[in-house]
C-alpha cells in the first residue's frame, strides 16, 4: 500500500489535470491487468461510464484499480473483473482517474461476467423450466411462511440452519447452486436459463472460504453469486428475496400463476 503523504500526490496530480504512472498489484483485473504491470492513469476529462476501468480512492485499502458495473445519481460500484463480489459503493468524486487500458472486447461485451464463473457449462433454452429447490435460515425467514410459498408455487422450500453439508450433498447429485447475497456483482435476473436442477440458497453469510462450523457459504462452493436487490447493498428480507427467485424461476415456464 502507498504511504499516506505518496498517495496525496497522486491525488493531486490527477485533480490538477496531469496524468501518473502506477504498478499493478495483485490479480483481481487479470488477464486485462497483470501484477507488476506498469499503466497510466488519467485525470477524468470527460463523464465515466459502465465498463471504465478507474483508479478508485479506498477508505480500507487506498487505491483499487477495477471497473464500474453500476453508476448511481451519487455512487460508484466497482469490481474486479475476477471477483464475484463487488466493492462497497464509492461517491462519484472517489474515482480518481481512468486507466489507459488495452481492452479485451471479450470483456467489454459484458463486463458483468466473471470469467472464472463455469457458465459455459451451462446453456440458455429458452421455454424450458428447471426445477428449483430453496434452502433459507431459520433466522431470515417464518417457517409457516416458508410452507405458504411452497404449497403455492410447488417449489421445495427447506429451512436449515447449516445449509453446507445440503449444499454439496445437492451439488454431488448434479444441482446447479447459486447463493443470494446483495453484493454481488450480478442480479438473479442476469443469469442463464437452465435446465436442469436448481437449489437456491438465501438468509446465510457469504465469504471468500469456507466456514462449516458457523454455516458460512464460501464462494467456490456454488456455481453463482447473484444478488435480489435492485439497488445496491440494500437490506432486503428473506421473504422478498424468494419472491424475487421464485420470479427467477417462473420466467422459464409457461405456467401463469393469476
Amino acid at each position: 500500500m502507498l504511504s499516506t503523504r505518496r498517495q496525496d500526490f497522486l491525488i493531486r496530480a490527477l485533480q490538477q489535470g496531469k496524468s501518473i504512472p502506477i504498478v499493478i498489484e495483485g490479480h483481481c483485473m487479470h488477464p486485462l491487468l497483470v501484477e507488476g504491470q506498469h499503466i497510466t492513469v488519467h485525470p477524468l476529462l470527460e463523464d465515466i461510464k459502465v465498463g471504465d476501468i478507474v483508479l478508485v480512492r479506498d477508505q480500507m485499502k487506498g487505491f483499487l484499480a477495477h471497473r464500474i458495473i453500476s453508476l448511481g445519481h451519487d455512487f460508484v460500484v466497482t469490481s474486479g473483473d475476477r471477483n464475484h463480489m463487488s466493492d462497497p459503493p464509492v461517491r462519484r468524486n472517489d474515482i480518481l482517474g481512468r486507466l489507459d487500458v488495452p481492452e479485451n472486447p471479450m470483456l467489454n461485451q459484458n463486463p458483468e461476467q466473471n470469467p472464472d464463473q463455469r457458465s459455459s457449462t451451462l446453456t440458455d433454452l429458452q421455454g424450458l423450466s428447471c426445477e428449483i429447490k430453496i434452502v433459507v435460515h431459520p433466522d431470515a425467514i417464518d417457517s409457516s411462511y416458508g410452507e405458504v410459498l411452497s404449497r403455492a408455487f410447488g417449489i421445495d422450500v427447506d429451512i436449515a440452519e447449516n445449509p453446507l453439508t445440503q449444499l454439496k450433498h445437492m451439488r454431488e447429485k448434479g444441482w446447479t447452486s447459486v447463493v443470494i447475497h446483495e453484493g454481488a456483482r450480478q442480479h438473479l435476473s442476469q443469469l442463464p436459463h437452465v435446465a436442469s436442477r436448481v437449489v437456491i440458497f438465501a438468509g446465510y453469510e457469504v465469504a471468500r472460504d469456507t466456514d462449516e462450523s458457523a454455516g458460512i457459504i464460501g464462494m467456490s462452493d456454488v456455481d453463482f453469486v447473484a444478488r435480489t436487490a435492485v439497488e445496491y447493498w440494500n437490506n432486503l428480507h428473506a421473504e422478498l428475496s424468494i419472491a424475487a427467485i421464485i420470479g427467477f424461476h417462473m420466467r422459464g415456464t409457461t405456467v401463469c400463476h393469476g
